[in-house]
């Protein structure tokens, strides 16, 4: 028996007892030692990655911010640019319509003395505007001319046949006509329409027949379409004339429609539309004198009615301006006699207090 064995106990028994008492859990406690340490550091990475997204988040909502600054200033920027813009228009069609007056301003609120002497002592400016009156008087007093000059007027037939006479000496002459028909084109791509024209009878003469010298508009846009208006001015007022011109041919060829006779011709129909510009309409609410401008707004904008158009002219009316004054005069005298009633009435409560 061995020294170190006990009485009725094997060896082999006694050695495995001993190990037992080695905690044989060990290996459970380091796997969750593992785990553990896994678990810190996953929460150690989503706190940084929060932090992150937290940074991230806090310059996006910042950046956010100064774009809708920026976006709002703009926007503001951009209605006031639009409501400049839109007074500008207002004024722009209220002179063209006639519904505004244009009048000095006497109470010096809209410049500086110095602003005036600086203007008023730029020797450029002046030069501008002399050299513009200049032309624009010019070219009116040759409008007027070639609307006043009593020499014969081209008919559309007699155009029509030199435009073939042209073309078969053409084809006779050789190099000769080539140059004739580049000056002819020439002087037909640079022709412009006549400013000093006010009726409606020398809107239709200037299309229908042309002014004397010059060639119809008519015949100009059946040869050369709208190549010969180059200037977006040209164009613009081409566009204005033949409003006109389309009502002229609407209520030629539609009579019954405007409760006319049928049988009607051209001169007639000129004649009704003249009698709408000159009093036969309700422009505004009044029976006014119409420029050419304000016929065309007429039209454009549909305010002519069927008692409008008659072969006879109803009443004479008076331009846009006067009816403006006189209802501003009205307006004045309504003011001015308010203010006497109510200087009356202050004056009045006094004595009656004092009788009392």
């Amino acid at each position: 028996m061995s020294p170190t064995s006990l009485p009725g106990t094997p060896s082999g028994e006694l050695i495995r007892s001993v190990g037992s008492n080695e905690r044989p859990d060990g290996p459970f406690l380091s796997f969750l030692v593992d785990q553990l340490t896994k678990v810190e550091e996953q929460n150690e990475w989503l706190k940084n990655k929060v932090i992150q997204l937290e940074k991230e988040q806090e310059e996006y909502y910042l950046d956010g911010q100064k774009r809708m600054e920026i976006g709002f200033r703009n926007v503001a920027k951009c209605v006031e640019e639009v409501g400049a813009m839109r007074e500008v228009f207002k004024e722009i069609v209220g002179i063209m319509s006639g519904e505004r007056v244009r009048f000095v301003d006497p109470s010096n609120e809209n410049v500086t003395n110095e602003e005036v002497d600086r203007v008023s002592s730029s020797t450029l400016l002046a030069n501008n505007s002399r050299r513009e009156r200049q032309e624009r008087r010019q070219q009116y007093e040759a409008d007027y001319t070639a609307l006043n000059t009593d020499s014969t007027v081209k008919t559309e037939e007699s155009v029509r046949d030199s435009g073939i006479l042209h073309h078969e000496d053409d084809h006779e002459d050789g190099d000769d006509s080539d140059s004739s028909r580049g000056a002819e084109y020439q002087r037909t791509v640079s022709y412009k329409i006549n400013r000093a024209i006010q009726s409606v009878h020398d809107v239709a003469r200037e299309y229908f027949e042309g002014l004397p010298g010059r060639p119809s508009l008519m015949s100009l846009e059946r040869r050369y379409g709208s190549t010969w208006r180059r200037s977006s001015k040209e164009r613009t007022l081409f566009a204005k004339r033949m409003c006109i011109i389309n009502k002229i041919n609407d209520v030629r060829k539609n009579p019954t429609h405007y409760g006319l006779p049928e049988s009607i011709n051209r001169n007639m129909a000129i004649k009704v539309v003249e009698n709408i510009r000159l009093g036969n309409n309700n422009f505004q609410g009044h029976h006014c004198r119409l420029s050419l401008s304000q016929l065309y707004t007429y039209f454009s904008k549909k305010m002519d009615q069927l008692e409008d158009y008659s072969l006879s002219l109803k009443i004479r009316g008076e331009p846009r301006r006067i009816y403006l004054m006189r209802e501003r005069e009205a307006r004045l005298e309504r003011a001015g006699s308010e203010e006497e009633v109510l200087e009356s009435v202050s004056l009045s409560k006094p004595s009656t207090d004092g009788e009392n």
